[in-house]
């Protein structure tokens, strides 16, 4: 099955005169949006994939119950087994998940050494066995959605 999202955006792939380039949504291990991002990085929709809350809840007000009770991504005992593995932060390990994935990221810090560890993101890579792990949640995680589009 499609998700909504997928949905929509082959809509507007069909009508729209001037096609989007970029598609800015919220994508981290608890809301993964698989086929939407699958669909946007197909050769011949070529549409860059932009994720935001990298992090999950951190910075934002949840928007349901479901959300509060989701535990912190920074905190998930994946992610630290992962990051500790790699002498990496938990933070480090989210945005490297999605940029092997092929999904920009556009983290926000305001913290000079936190700007400098999200910029340490290129230079080494998850191997297959952590991707797995951290894809899993897609399976054995509801899906949790912690921003409103709207605002």
């Amino acid at each position: 099955t499609q998700s909504t999202g997928t949905i929509n955006i082959m809509d507007l792939m069909k009508y729209a005169k001037i096609k989007p380039a970029v598609l800015q949504v919220e994508i981290h291990p608890y809301l993964q949006q698989p086929q939407l991002v699958e669909y946007c990085l197909k050769k011949e929709v070529n549409i860059a994939v932009t994720a935001f809350s990298s992090f999950g809840s951190i910075s934002y007000l949840s928007l349901s119950s479901k959300a509060k009770s989701i535990p912190s991504l920074l905190e998930n005992p994946v992610i630290v087994t992962i990051s500790q593995k790699h002498k990496k932060t938990p933070s480090q390990i989210l945005l490297r998940w999605a940029i092997q994935r092929g999904i920009a990221v556009i983290p926000k810090s305001t913290n000079i050494d936190r700007l400098k560890e999200n910029m340490d993101v290129i230079h080494w890579s998850l191997d297959e066995d952590d991707m797995n792990k951290i894809t899993h949640f897609h399976f054995s995680m509801p899906t949790v959605r912690f921003n409103d589009p709207g605002d």
